[in-house]
């Protein structure tokens, strides 16, 4: 028997079509808050993807999922090296 495994989940932010395929669930407003909390309370936040999902404890899925969102709002921009930070 061979397990199949799924791709691994990349530093750079997700693909248009795949944020449209996200969806909201219970705790995802809050989780969302409490980013935007961070990066306002904290003047010049950066962070990489795998930096975000430690400080906040969520896996890199999450973390992903939950900074495309911001990306898409216009709170967050993510550069070439894929480094999240606030819009200014």
């Amino acid at each position: 028997m061979s397990a199949t495994m799924a791709p691994p989940v990349s530093a750079s932010p997700v693909s248009t079509t795949d944020r449209r395929a996200k969806r909201f669930d219970g705790s995802m407003s809050a989780d969302l808050a409490r980013i935007r909390s961070e990066y306002i309370e904290i003047s010049g936040l950066v962070l990489t993807l795998p930096q975000a999902a430690r400080l906040w404890g969520f896996g890199t899925q999450r973390a992903a999922d939950l900074l495309t969102v911001l990306l898409d709002a216009g709170f967050l921009t993510c550069d070439k090296r894929a480094v999240y930070r606030r819009r200014r």
